[in-house]
């Protein structure tokens, strides 16, 4: 029973929950969106739709509403370890979060939850996509990365041109071929090394990568030519960059390097990153389009879970959910109550499923006998 009782107190134990917790979760809604489909598919305007449970409490199989879940916690380290899980399920677009940050970032996000599309801008440079959350879009806010290749040529890359970041194996067997410094699967947390990319606290100056320079690559915006680059400022930006022993903010998104057939796979050192806005400063030496000469745009996105922190979720309107799934018990009555009644309220569209996930130990017969 004690070692029983220490290992239910480890996080390992808990990690191990949250990944069950998620697993039933991902589960759940991939069955119903399934079963949607089968009914024909969701009708996201309910004036138009078929009568659903919503009047007709023997009808539920003609409900095509959209599958909107919310997963809940009272626990904000809980929700964030859950959502880890889910999001190796599914893509960044399919979830949104209102797990901290300010109200103008949390309404754009519940905004994108309801009616699953964003708005906001693309950019002329690089067609990063910037969220417009009721603020005034100035620069580029996409992360671009500054790499070095084994000649000395420098230049800029968008993170997704990242293949891998290369490993000690391999930086070995390159035969002088990859620059920088390899790098270390514990700094991913374990992940492959071809995640490096997904997220800006992997990196450090002087990794070495593996990258794609593809120059028409379908999956990325075309890039100006020198030419066009030299009538937005390119000179003066290389001037600037020379003057801070190119260690300052100032470079442009060129055409790349010519590596003819082994484009898909070039080697390079990481230098530096920093946003678009940044790399191409209007008040440094940029003469071209910005994001304020772009008009807004809407673009359509399948969001159908959202993560919510019981902190964040006084007054909320989720009339329009279809599932609740409750991470923790909630022993008490009037705040069970409260937090059902987000979504089960007065102008709901069809009925809410609620479920509270529990999940029980299951131990090997070796355990069992020392339990």
């Amino acid at each position: 029973d004690l070692l029983l009782s220490e290992y239910l107190g480890t996080d390992s134990f808990q990690s191990l929950v949250d990944e069950k917790q998620a697993q039933y979760i991902v589960e759940a809604v991939k069955r119903e969106r399934s079963e949607l489909n089968a009914r024909g598919g969701s009708i996201p305007d309910d004036s138009n739709a078929p009568i659903t449970a919503a009047t007709s409490s023997n009808n539920v199989a003609c409900d095509r509403r959209p599958i909107k879940v919310v997963v809940y916690s009272q626990s904000h380290s809980n929700l964030l370890s859950v959502a880890e899980y889910i999001y190796r399920s599914f893509q960044a677009e399919n979830i949104a979060e209102l797990t901290e940050g300010k109200i103008a970032d949390m309404a754009y996000e519940l905004g994108r939850f309801r009616n699953s599309y964003k708005e906001g801008k693309k950019c002329r440079i690089c067609g990063g996509w910037n969220d417009y959350n009721g603020k005034k879009l100035i620069g580029c806010r996409r992360l671009l990365m500054e790499v070095c290749d084994a000649e000395g040529r420098t230049f800029l890359i968008e993170p997704e041109r990242v293949n891998r970041a290369v490993g000690q194996v391999e930086f070995n067997k390159s035969n002088n071929g990859a620059v920088g410094t390899p790098v270390d699967m514990i700094r991913l947390g374990g992940a492959p090394l071809s995640d490096y990319r997904i997220s800006h606290k992997n990196w450090q100056v002087g990794d070495s990568l593996c990258i794609n320079a593809r120059g028409d690559h379908p999956l990325f915006q075309k890039r100006w030519s020198h030419n066009q680059w030299a009538a937005y400022g390119s000179d003066r930006c290389m001037e600037l960059a020379e003057k801070d022993n190119f260690q300052g903010r100032d470079g442009f998104l060129g055409p790349l390097p010519d590596y003819e057939e082994r484009c898909d796979s070039v080697h390079v050192k990481l230098n530096k990153w920093q946003v678009c806005g940044k790399f191409h400063g209007k008040n440094r030496w940029y003469l071209g389009p910005t994001l304020e000469d772009v008009d807004l745009e809407k673009e359509l996105q399948d969001v159908f879970i959202l993560l919510l922190d019981a902190k964040l979720s006084h007054g909320l309107d989720l009339s329009f959910v279809t599932h609740l799934f409750l991470l923790e018990p909630i022993d008490d009555a009037a705040l069970l109550e409260q937090v059902t009644s987000r979504a089960h309220r007065l102008g709901c569209t069809g009925p809410v499923t609620i479920e509270t996930v529990n999940v029980w130990q299951e131990l090997d017969g070796e355990t069992k006998k020392l339990a």
